[in-house]
């Protein structure tokens, strides 16, 4: 099984691939023979990305594609734009590349994740007594390790972080 890492990661997403290999994402009695983990948060970009993955895939391959919603803030309206489009374009790729065995899924961060040594503010929020606390690169790396063993799961979005 080969992962495809698109677009470039941003603050704690930098280390995600690292934490794809720690959380020992192997082939399963139904693995995707192929992953395509779209980092990139203009949904344009991501969707292309998708588009080429799909069309290289053999008729008779299984392949997974898994979305990376990208937090936002209540006053990023593009940021909101992006996310949607992106989520409907999760929805309507699942169900148009069923056929294919091309599964698509998202997550959905509340929060950008943050590494140990960044200060809670980068995850976007303001540091306080109570800072919401964004999904850990494990979380994120589990659910997707999930997605892959879950040969029946397309079309869904799994929020991660605290709202």
């Amino acid at each position: 099984m080969r992962a495809i890492l698109h677009g470039t990661a941003e603050s704690g997403l930098a280390a995600l691939p690292a934490a794809l290999l720690a959380a020992g994402i192997e082939p399963t009695h139904t693995p995707p023979a192929e992953i395509l983990i779209n980092l990139s948060p203009d949904a344009d970009r991501a969707i292309a990305s998708a588009e080429k993955f799909a069309d290289a895939m053999p008729p008779d391959q299984e392949a997974l594609v898994v979305n990376i919603l990208h937090a936002y803030s209540p006053a990023d309206w593009q940021g909101a734009r992006a996310a949607s489009i992106l989520w409907a374009f999760t929805r309507h790729a699942a169900l148009h590349w069923a056929p294919r065995r091309i599964r698509v899924n998202a997550i959905g961060l509340a929060d950008s994740p943050t590494l140990p040594t960044q200060p809670p503010e980068a995850s976007g929020h303001a540091a306080g007594p109570a800072p919401a606390a964004p999904a850990s690169l494990a979380d994120i790396a589990c659910t997707i390790l999930a997605m892959c063993r879950l040969p029946s799961m397309t079309g869904q979005l799994i929020r991660l972080g605290k709202p």
